[in-house]
């Protein structure tokens, strides 16, 4: 709390590990020769990497969650978990390993497992070829609507959901559905007005926790900005959290937000923020991933490329530590 690096960065956040930054530093300039540049510094992205490769060194010996983001993160947007994903295998082990692994994702369908199914049918269907056993599937969770509604798989390798009372928390309980139409209702309302202020002729979509908007042309990433900013601010005395993101195709305003649902998720399963890994695409303030830095350690990807990369070097890493304990 008193460190040169509070002083200079304020918003720095917390740090749920230590993260040996130097030999993650060595580690990439082998190959980005960052030590050796003259004319161009690091970039935003070079210091991403640095920071992810020093998270995953950190944390491998003690993980015990793993929660991804979908869309962009272990899919690409606008997709689904097909069975050629590669991020099967990656979260498959990692189950084996006795870890737990969710899914955290915006989309949400209340009372209809089966289009949760739809988004992750690849991945359930690998479960049910390789026959895993409930001790393995157990370790697996779908939380949907950022924190609304949170799934399981059962014997016959379906979705159901996880009654209520059994995960969420005193105060997600007492969300009242007034107090949810009503901030759903400032929400649409603020996204009509930034529409029509912006030239932008959308399409409107709501559902019982979330509302959001879908252009019916063409538009940039900015004016998506701009329409998921100014409902933030116009909601910003709500008397529930809210998520306002901007999705890259669309503007949606979620009830509750991945820290609330990241919260219940870790006390459910009775994780720490030192043993809890994030993974998402999204962590400016636009983005519906930021709210979890509040919760556990991050990894900030670009696509689902990097997120692959970086689930190698954290099995490798895991393998490592337990060779060295069974060494010991």
């Amino acid at each position: 709390m008193r460190s040169t690096l509070s002083r200079l960065i304020p918003s720095v956040g917390r740090f749920y590990t230590p993260l040996p930054l130097v030999r993650a530093f060595h580690e990439y300039d082998e190959f980005a020769s960052l030590s050796r540049r003259r004319y161009v510094p690091p970039n935003f992205a070079e210091i991403r990497h640095v920071i992810n490769i020093a998270q995953v060194h950190a944390i491998a010996e003690k993980l015990a969650l793993v929660t991804f983001d979908a869309d962009g993160t272990i899919y690409s947007d606008g997709h689904h978990i097909e069975r050629d994903n590669k991020m099967i295998a990656h979260i498959i082990k990692l189950m084996q390993r006795g870890i737990h692994v969710a899914i955290l994702t915006a989309a949400g369908y209340p009372g209809d497992p089966t289009k949760f199914e739809d988004r992750f049918s690849g991945l359930l269907s690998a479960f049910e070829e390789l026959e895993l056993a409930s001790r393995v599937t157990r370790y697996f969770h779908v939380m949907g609507g950022e924190c609304n509604y949170l799934l399981r798989v059962n014997n016959k390798y379906r979705l159901e959901f996880v009654p209520d009372d059994m995960w969420k928390s005193k105060d997600m309980l007492e969300w009242s559905e007034e107090g949810i139409e009503e901030l759903l209702d400032e929400a649409q309302g603020a996204l009509q007005s930034a529409s029509a202020r912006l030239n932008l002729p959308v399409h409107f979509v709501r559902k019982p926790r979330a509302v959001g908007v879908i252009p019916k042309v063409s538009t940039i990433y900015e004016v998506l900005e701009e329409m998921a900013l100014t409902v933030q601010v116009h909601l910003v005395e709500s008397k529930l959290p809210f998520c306002a993101f901007n999705g890259g195709s669309d503007v949606f305003v979620d009830v509750g937000n991945k820290s609330i649902g990241l919260g219940a998720l870790m006390k459910y399963l009775g994780k720490k923020p030192y043993e809890t890994l994030h993974v998402g695409d999204r962590f400016t303030v636009s983005g519906n991933d930021s709210a979890a830095r509040s919760r556990c350690a991050v990894l900030w990807v670009a696509n689902p490329e990097e997120t692959g990369f970086f689930a190698r070097l954290l099995h490798n890493d895991i393998r490592l530590a337990q060779l060295t304990l069974y060494i010991e």
